[in-house]
Parts: structure tokens; sequence; C-alpha cells
């Protein structure tokens, strides 16, 4: 407590950014340097992306299956987007082709899309979302809160690799186990 406080531009304080940058592309796998840190709760690390990503006027298309959907859409709406909802029953995913038939009718600049939603405690698959965002030209959001930790999946150039780790019990409603 008596320690002298370290201010941000304090040469240290680079030192454990970077550090701490480092462990963090380790956490998501990754080697992009754009991994950044939010100072804040999980909510305020999905607005920074969210805010960052959508214009005024873009198109916004944002499945919802549970709380953190609508968190989506309440965020995209007031950064000025046009948002567009499809809603499937708490507790439930959407099939990817029910994700396709809604990007093909909306046309949207972004997918905002979460992977694991703490209220159901169901993981929406991803394997083959990411190709087909890819192929139409959409920019795809993923939250992973709360699946991060818990599943062996990555993104890479090619998109979604799935590899379910601890997490996969808690997408069909049941606790997860340790490995």
């Amino acid at each position: 407590m008596s320690a002298s406080l370290v201010g941000q531009y304090d040469p240290v304080m680079t030192r454990y950014m970077t550090q701490t940058q480092e462990l963090y592309r380790t956490v998501f796998r990754t080697t992009n340097d754009a991994t950044l840190l939010v100072d804040g709760t999980s909510r305020a690390g999905i607005e920074a992306a969210l805010v960052s990503l959508v214009s005024p006027g873009d198109r916004v298309l944002v499945p919802v299956f549970g709380r953190f959907g609508h968190l989506l859409r309440e965020i995209a709406e007031r950064a000025g987007a046009e948002v567009h909802v499809i809603e499937r029953e708490w507790g439930t995913v959407f099939p990817t082709s029910e994700l396709v038939a809604a990007l093909d009718r909306v046309r949207p600049t972004l997918l905002a899309l979460v992977h694991g939603d703490t209220s159901t405690t169901v993981a929406q698959p991803l394997d083959e979302i990411g190709a087909v965002c890819r192929a139409q030209g959409v920019l795809l959001y993923t939250d992973v809160t709360a699946s991060l930790g818990g599943t062996r999946s990555r993104w890479t150039s090619g998109g979604w690799t799935p590899r379910p780790r601890a997490c996969r019990n808690a997408s069909r409603g049941r606790p997860a186990r340790r490995p």
C-alpha cells in the first residue's frame, strides 16, 4: 500500500502491458499483434469491440438465443447501426443454414454472434459460419467471453477450428467436467 503508483506511460507499465498482451495471445491462440486489453468488465470489452467495428447506418445481423445476444443488439443500436435480429428459443442454437439464409436476406456489414451464452449454457457452433462470412464479405464478431477458456477452438486464417474441451458439456446444458 505504500508503493508509488505506476503511471500509464511509465516504461515499467509498458513492459507489463507488452507481457500481458503476449500472454493473451497464448489464450487466444494467435500471433496477432493487435491483441488488446480493455480494462473493465467483459461488457466493456464487447462494447469497445462493437463500437470500433460499427459505423452509423451499417447493417448488423444479431442472432439471439440468450441474454447476451440482446446485449450485442443493444450496443449495435447505440452505435447507430441498422440492426436486424433473428431469434430462437433460449437454449437452442441456430443451424448454419438458418444463419446463411439470414445473411442472404439482410446483407449485413457485420454478423455479431455469441458463441457461449452463459444465460442458457449453450454454445453456438461456429465451424462453418466463418467461411460463409468470408465468402459473402461479411465481418464476423464473436463474443467468446464465456467459452474461450473452456474450449480448445481457435480462429485461424481459414476460419474457426473447433476443438471442444471442458465447455462441451456446458453446451449441452450440463455442468462442465474437468478434462
